[in-house]
């Protein structure tokens, strides 16, 4: 087996995982959103979700997941003065009240105390499973008012300094859009362009490589995973025990398997990528792997670019979710309401 196909072997991956937890919106539970100062983002902030009949009546949540969107930089730990407050609420997505309260309903719990909350490190080479979760002291019982809609607040009263975090979320947008994810390890960079429709159904993306070696052979990876490599075994994952350099981290599965390529005279590679015209609300990631000379830290040969991560729009949350927010106090009574767009969280259920 040659070193392209072995490491290729490596980047292979299955998509079901038993879990006792609701990730909302679920397109994005292996897919990265776009950046927001709501909720860990900012200083001072008073975040409310709310989600449409997530599911039946009596369910049980204990915790609540949220994770910074994607990133080519290390965040640092940091603590948060944060408090939780949950209820089965009267208004549905879309039709939500600027008035934090009126979107309560009468069954409306402190689940979380005000309290000092430790927010992990989160490194650059990670995927979409790694998040900050934060356990409620108290669980909250969902859906015994005859309410349908489950709203989960979150009041931010301050941040511990050198705190850096952009919290991922589902945004209104017609568009879809596209960011890179990561520290690759080598010279080789990833990119891209977009033809006129901006990815949508029906347009046409590029894919570069740039950087690597004149003429060296290289591979591309796809994925619709951006989350696991292997069922339970969580993106990033360190190619270096397989002869790559130690900071080698692929950070797509990879399940699409690979296609290879040779770069041109000058280290470039344009792969363009076309969107079927009936596709929307998706998110897929691309990797390179690319051939250079074996060194004594990287046997192999083989060098790993950062991810390319692309979502292909419109995005488009209500009528399942919404929120409402404040950046600039975690006591204001009122705040903003959006429309189709809310943080990306997973719900802990008993």
């Amino acid at each position: 087996m040659n070193r392209i196909a072995f490491v290729s072997s490596l980047l292979l991956a299955a998509h079901v995982v038993a879990q006792t937890s609701l990730f909302l919106p679920p397109e994005y539970e292996r897919a990265w959103g776009r950046g927001s100062t709501a909720l860990l983002g900012g200083n001072a902030t008073r975040t409310q979700l709310v989600y449409a009949a997530p599911f039946a009546p009596g369910t049980v949540v204990t915790g609540i997941r949220f994770r910074p969107t994607t990133s080519n930089l290390d965040r640092a730990a940091f603590t948060a003065s944060i408090q939780i407050s949950c209820s089965s609420g009267p208004n549905v997505p879309g039709t939500l009240s600027t008035t934090f309260a009126l979107n309560h309903g009468n069954d409306l719990a402190v689940v979380l105390p005000q309290q000092t909350v430790n927010i992990p490190a989160m490194p650059a080479n990670r995927g979409t499973g790694i998040m900050a979760t934060i356990p409620f002291a108290t669980p909250f019982v969902y859906g015994l008012n005859g309410n349908t809609n489950l709203v989960v607040e979150v009041q931010v009263f301050s941040r511990s300094a050198g705190a850096s975090w952009s919290t991922d979320r589902a945004f209104a947008s017609t568009n879809g859009r596209v960011a890179n994810h990561g520290i690759g390890c080598g010279a080789g960079t990833i990119g891209g362009t977009t033809t006129a429709a901006s990815y949508v159904a029906g347009g046409t993306f590029n894919v570069t490589l740039a950087n690597a070696p004149a003429n060296a052979p290289a591979l591309l990876a796809p994925s619709f995973d951006q989350k696991e490599l292997l069922p339970g075994v969580l993106l990033a994952f360190n190619l270096g025990q397989f002869g790559l350099a130690p900071n080698c981290d692929a950070l797509v599965a990879g399940e699409l398997g690979t296609i290879g390529f040779t770069a041109d005279a000058l280290g470039a590679v344009s792969v363009p990528v076309p969107i079927p015209a009936t596709a929307s609300q998706f998110g897929i990631g691309f990797q390179w792997l690319y051939l250079v000379p074996p060194t004594a830290i990287n046997p192999l040969g083989v060098e790993i670019t950062a991810a390319r991560s692309a979502w292909v729009g419109p995005e488009v949350c209500t009528p399942f979710y919404q929120y409402v927010w404040d950046l600039s106090s975690a006591t204001v009574a009122t705040g903003n309401a959006t429309t189709n767009s809310i943080p990306v969280a997973e719900l802990i259920l008993q």
